[in-house]
């Protein structure tokens, strides 16, 4: 087997650098495969080999075959490349059957080809020969070996291999004597010599026009020949004028007239009118092919007899009876661009045959077709985040935090209080307090800030730009709080003035988004293909693959034992590996999505040691996770990071940490090489004479030369025999000299070595991150992680990144926009998420959304807030839900949770979709252990009807006083357990007015030095929206509503999903059991029918689980 799922379909040839074969796979598809000789496995050159095949791999045209994969090829001991098989001959072969019209055509095409390929990639061919072009039975004309010889010219690890032929290479590839020139210079004179040898092989008359265009297209020096365009428009000329033999006449039949037949030839009274009739063909396939002819007065209907070769004219009008189908033809047709002429008459000539012609305008017809089918869904989606993000982009600005200050006050190094004066024109209150949020744990937003007298930003010159966290305002005292505060300079800061929030970066991040939109529409991506299949999922066909184990497994359990993987966690690595250019992983909570996602890479890796792997999500944490499970097992990663950096264990793991250990090791290796060396010189000084030693020392020392001049002279004065010394002391190198003449070792050679020593040593320590240095570190390390907005910073465009695989965790929550960003980098996607957890938030910001509510007009009566509004699936839950079943796994095992919390996530939020969550059995030190009075791991805390929750008048987000105040109780309780020294704790709610009201009361009611086990950091206090991802041992879910009609946001059950199954011991849920039941449900849920999923959580609950107050739990 080839790359374990190929087998040949013809026999190996073998060409100088290659061998090529066709193959076939299992379904009896047929490919062309090409193996390079001379790169050995795993090497430098080999990483080299791929970096370049993926830059190859975007090069798209009709005119070339697509490289379908690349890989180490056991059998033959050598990298195979794998493209798509075109029925089609070489021009060598099917030389005879082409006459010259269609062969100048062809050679029109392929010119074409290479000429946007090296306008869009700056891509050349290298090795333009017959044997390298393929034609089919249209007479379309195809290019393969596309750079493949230059790459094995420049990485051959073999000698005495024929790289190029040549009888076809430009002069630059054999004589190094020829200047080089630009590498489509060399492809311009290989054309150039395939016209001649095509010309000579069928011993035909070189016309004027053909010869001056061979040579002008094989001049000697590169910078002399045709460019593309000079070339494309002399053979489009030498084609359209000159008629190679007698054969050029087509035939018309039907219902015509002479007038008709004179226009068809453009031939007209007036002289001035010229018009070349236009053809539009119709893309629909039969015996025969229907087709529109345009000329200067009429609309012609045709059919092409395919079998008589001949033009029936069906019936004719003059264009102004329908002049839009006039137009529409105009702009889809072509000209034929060959020097044919129509007849009435039959003769007994052969006719010229249109036929293949034809068939290539209907091929390409076709496939605009299926490709603007395909494009319409992708622009739909496209238009609407683009939009969306102009949108936003306006409102940044505008709405950014603005506070004026009139006096500021130090709190050490990294903290800061300013008074802020209460100024309308400036930011409200409302805003400073969302700006908090949005700065809190366990996601923070992360903010970078100006300090200035001024507002105007244009008027700033070299104001303060701080990063840092606003964590505290007293709207009494008017003084906000700043902390964990960096490039805090206090000189720079003036007496009063402003504090702007720098919305630069917001702004970038937009860009980002517009840009990867952007590359989309144009086609500027890795994999066209993919992008297509992302919006038309339906179009991807399954197949069945006879895979269900791996034959290694490289995650170990605790007790180093080969992982056991469950049956769908199998099916979701094998597809990972065997599936393309797309497969979805679908991760409740608590199913193993980071194991998983770490065996992947291994096993990509072991395929394939050069791929170059992207792992990425929308947040850091879920980067993180992934990236510390790889850093586990030694696999060598680059971290990518803004002003927020990565957890404590990948900071030595970041670009600039990565390059200052690099240099670190190539000093201490240089310094450890260097010192053998410079002993033994020392040893076989001191023994041809012990005076020039103590010279040695001094010259070695890194001492300016007046000083050393000093010290040598004092020595030289001690002693005699060392006049001529003392006399060349003008210079050290001139001192040097003179040593090296009176002994026998060579004294100079050693110091230009030094010299060398240490100008190596200069030279390491000068590198940063903007040397060349990166990009060799970038391109040796295979796994890159990243979130999807950081891996387009403009810093990194250097980089050129492309990836063979990209590897998205937390999909479900990235918008289309966003998730583009890394996709467009993509060779082949594997989204990883779950689409019955929280979908994208598409903004931020109120007035963006009620910007979206009026134009889509929406109504959001039933969202208790603003920012429930517009539940628009993500791109992963639109791929999930259509693609082919073959292509998407579920992870089902959960072991994170107990069996109760298990079974009741899955009954609830997964099993109505038929993907149920299986508990797997856990040790008994998994589960709380607490000494509880409900011996459960799920509690509903009942408060009862006496209280109703309330509305903020400002962000309209529900808060309920009593509800908040039994979290400090529940806190105080379960500190009372020396267990919970251990564990972690979150308190988590819907809603953010409820947010501040709880972080309020238990900032008054828990001083946390009284804890004997709670520790702070060990606590989080944050709204749902935040947690996903997140874990913690554990949760207080506070559900706030009570006495309300209707369960607003609680309806969401992919929130409540999250809310419900962050814990890993213990969930206590605070709440009225009785409103929440008999609230109304959301009228898309009434009108089926079915219950709201927290109801029928909260349904399914042990009653013994349920207390009417905080002693009946402990």
């Amino acid at each position: 087997m080839i790359l374990d799922k190929y087998q040949l379909y013809s026999e190996v040839r073998e060409r100088g650098y290659s061998l090529t074969a066709k193959v076939t796979d299992e379904s009896e598809n047929i490919y062309f495969a090409k193996w390079i000789k001379g790169i050995k496995k795993k090497s430098q050159q080999s990483k080299i080999l791929f970096d370049k095949l993926r830059h190859l791999k975007k090069a798209v045209h009709s005119s070339l075959p697509k490289i379908i994969e690349y890989d180490w090829d056991e059998n033959q001991g050598a990298y195979c490349i794998v493209f798509e098989n075109k029925e089609a001959q070489t021009l060598e072969e099917k030389l005879f059957e082409i006459k010259p019209t269609y062969f100048l055509k062809g050679i029109e095409q392929i010119a074409n080809c290479l000429h946007q390929l090296q306008q869009n990639h700056k891509l050349a061919h290298g090795d333009i020969t017959p044997a390298n072009i393929l034609v089919d039975e249209n007479f379309d004309f195809y290019l393969i070996d596309f750079g493949i010889s230059d790459i094995s010219a420049t990485l051959s690890q073999e000698q005495e291999l024929e790289i190029f032929a040549k009888e076809f290479a430009a002069p630059e590839k054999w004589d190094r004597k020829i200047p080089k020139g630009f590498p489509y210079q060399s492809d311009i004179f290989s054309i150039g010599k395939v016209i001649e040898w095509y010309f000579n092989q069928k011993d035909l008359q070189e016309f004027e026009n053909v010869e001056l265009l061979i040579d002008n297209s094989c001049k000697q020096i590169p910078s002399n020949r045709l460019n593309y365009n000079s070339f494309v428009e002399s053979l489009s000329k030498t084609t359209s004028e000159i008629s190679f033999d007698n054969q050029n006449e087509v035939l018309v039949a039907g219902e015509y007239n002479s007038e008709l037949l004179d226009e068809l030839n453009n031939v007209y009274f007036e002289s001035s009118i010229n018009f070349i009739p236009k053809f539009d063909v119709s893309p629909k396939s039969g015996d025969n092919i229907l087709l529109d002819i345009a000329t200067n007065s009429f609309v012609i209907h045709c059919l092409w007899l395919i079998s008589e070769n001949k033009l029936l004219v069906r019936n004719y009008f003059h264009k102004s009876e329908d002049q839009s189908k006039y137009d529409r033809i105009n702009k889809y047709g072509k000209k034929l661009g060959l020097p044919i002429r129509f007849t009435s008459q039959n003769g007994y000539n052969e006719h010229f045959n249109l036929t293949p012609l034809f068939k290539k305008i209907q091929k390409e017809k076709q496939h605009e077709g299926e490709y603007r089918k395909g494009k319409r869904e992708i622009s739909k989606e496209l238009k609407f985040f683009k939009d969306l993000l102009a949108k936003e982009m306006q409102v940044i600005e505008k709405n950014s935090l603005r506070l004026r200050f009139t006096s500021f006050e130090k709190k050490g190094k990294y903290e800061i209080s300013f008074k802020i004066q209460d100024n309308e024109k400036y930011s409200k209150n409302g805003l400073v307090f969302s700006h908090i949020d949005k700065a809190t744990p366990p996601n923070p937003e992360e903010f970078e800030f100006i300090v200035s007298q001024t507002a105007d930003k244009k008027q700033m010159k070299d104001p303060l730009k701080f990063s840092g966290v606003a964590y505290e305002f007293n709207t009494k005292s008017r003084i906000l709080k700043f902390k964990d505060c960096e490039r805090l300079d206090f000189d720079k800061i003036p007496k009063n003035g402003y504090i702007l929030e720098n919305t630069s970066k917001q702004e970038e991040e937009k860009k980002r988004q517009l840009e990867a939109i952007r590359k989309v529409e144009y086609n500027e991506v890795q994999n066209r293909d993919l992008i297509h299949y992302l919006f038309n999922p339906t179009d991807l066909q399954g197949r069945y693959i006879d895979v269900h184990k791996l034959d290694r497994v490289f995650q170990k359990d605790k007790n180093g034992n080969d992982f056991v993987y469950s049956f769908n966690q199998n099916k979701a690595i094998i597809n990972a590996i065997q599936r393309e250019p797309l497969t979805v992983i679908q991760g409740p909570p608590g199913t193993g999505k980071t194991t998983v996602i770490t065996e992947i890479v291994f096993q990509i890796l072991e395929k394939n040691p050069d791929a170059k792997i992207l792992i990425t999500s929308q947040t850091n944490d879920a980067v993180d996770n992934v990236l510390d499970n790889l850093l586990e097992e030694e696999i060598p990663i680059v971290r990518l990071s803004g002003i927020r950096k990565p957890k404590l264990s990948l900071k030595k793991h970041t670009i600039e940490r990565k390059i200052e250990g690099w240099k670190e090791e190539v000093r201490k290796k240089t310094k450890s090489n260097w010192k053998p060396y410079k002993e033994k010189f020392k040893k076989e000084l001191e023994k041809e004479n012990i005076i020039l030693l103590s010279i040695f020392d001094i010259l070695s020392s890194n001492k300016q030369w007046k000083v050393k001049k000093q010290q040598i002279e004092k020595i030289l004065n001690r002693f005699n025999g060392f006049e001529s010394l003392k006399s060349s002391l003008t210079s050290e190198n001139d001192f040097i000299i003179s040593v090296n003449n009176i002994t026998k070792i060579n004294f100079q050679e050693y110091f230009t070595k030094q010299q060398i020593y240490k100008d190596w040593l200069a030279t390491i320590s000068s590198l940063d991150e903007n040397s060349n240095l990166n990009q060799k570190l970038i391109d040796s390390i295979r796994v890159i992680g990243a979130t999807t907005n950081h891996i387009a910073s403009k810093k990194y465009a250097k980089y050129n990144f492309e990836f063979d695989y990209v590897i998205m965790d937390e999909s479900g929550k990235a918008t289309t926009a966003e998730a583009l960003i890394p996709i467009v980098l993509a060779e082949k996607l594997i989204l990883v998420g779950d689409h019955r957890q929280l979908r994208p938030m598409l903004t931020a910001n109120r007035e963006v959304e009620k910007w979206l509510r009026e134009r889509y007009k929406t109504d959001t009566d039933d969202f208790d807030s603003w920012d429930d509004y517009f539940n628009r699936p993500s791109l992963f839950e639109q791929v999930i839900e259509k693609i082919d079943d073959d292509f998407k796994s579920q992870l089902e095992e959960c072991r994170r949770m107990s069996k109760d919390q298990v079974e009741l996530t899955s009954k609830c939020f997964y099993e109505p979709f038929g993907e149920q969550i299986e508990y797997v059995e856990r040790p008994k030190n998994k589960e709380h252990n607490l000494d509880l009075k409900i011996d459960s791991s799920i509690i509903f805390l009942d408060t009862g009807n006496s209280y109703k929750s309330e509305t903020d008048n400002k962000s309209h987000s529900s808060f309920n006083r009593e509800s908040a105040k039994l979290i400090p109780e529940l806190l105080k309780k379960l500190d009372s357990f020396e267990k919970v020294k251990n564990y972690s704790v979150g308190v988590i709610t819907g809603y953010s007015a409820q947010l501040r009201e709880i972080r309020k009361v238990v900032r008054n009611k828990i001083n946390y030095k009284d804890f004997k086990n709670i520790k702070p950091d060990n606590v989080v206090i944050s709204v749902v929206d935040k947690f996903q991802g997140l874990e913690k041992d554990i949760i207080i879910f506070d559900l706030v509503r009570s006495r309300q009609q209707t369960l607003g946001f609680l309806a969401n059950a992919n929130r409540i999903n999250v809310a419900l199954s962050r814990q890993k011991k213990l969930l206590i849920i605070v709440g009225n059991l009785d409103s929440i039941l008999s609230a109304r449900p959301p009228k898309e849920l009434e009108y089926s029918r079915e219950i709201p999923a927290l109801q029928k959580y909260l349904k399914a609950i042990n009653k013994d689980w349920i207390v009417k107050n905080v002693e009946q739990i402990f």
